[in-house]
């Protein structure tokens, strides 16, 4: 599982959170009993079971990681989905008040600054009262994702942009962020 996920004993004591020291000893057989919460940030780490750990030979591992994502088992975040007419207000509010002040969603999406966005009214000819936007809040698009962007003529925007170039919105245009993930009504 090491190498197909490209570590090695180094990057996987230390992305696991267990010591060097403790991870070498336990595959090189030296630990009869490893400690429950070792298990689990080990078992954490690759997104299987604990028992999987404990219990599996290496060719039972082998099989299983070949079923499993490359990703592991992401859980899924919390996010806030606020309607479209409140965005603006709560830009510069932390995301764990507005979790607090709004209903949440799910998203398997990575990094900070996540929301949810509750289109109230239509964003071009893209997306319609009833959708779901999950955007990275002030964050720059890659691999052609779009941009949703504010300005008061047009209102809400979408503007796709090469994740190789650098967009600063003209002055009467904001952004608001990366469309991460759509959810369509």
């Amino acid at each position: 599982m090491m190498r197909k996920r490209g570590e090695n004993k180094s990057s996987l004591a230390l992305r696991a959170g267990v010591t060097r020291n403790t991870l070498y000893r336990i595959l090189d057989g030296k630990i009869n009993r490893v400690q429950p919460s070792t298990v689990t940030r080990i078992a954490d780490f690759f997104g299987v079971a604990c028992d999987v750990i404990e219990h599996c030979s290496i060719e039972e591992l082998d099989r299983i990681d070949n079923l499993l994502s490359v990703d592991g088992n992401k859980n899924p975040a919390a996010i806030p989905l606020i309607p479209q007419s409140h965005l603006l207000a709560c830009m510069e509010t932390r995301v764990g008040q507005l979790i607090m002040r709004y209903p949440v969603t799910w998203a398997f999406a990575e990094g900070p600054n996540l929301i949810g966005i509750k289109v109230e009214t239509s964003i071009g000819n893209t997306f319609f009262p009833g959708d779901t936007l999950i955007i990275k809040r002030y964050s720059l698009p890659d691999n052609h994702q779009p941009s949703l962007l504010y300005s008061a003529g047009k209102g809400f925007y979408l503007r796709e942009v090469p994740g190789s170039v650098s967009v600063i919105p003209r002055e009467e245009s904001r952004l608001i962020g990366t469309v991460v993930e759509e959810r369509i009504a």
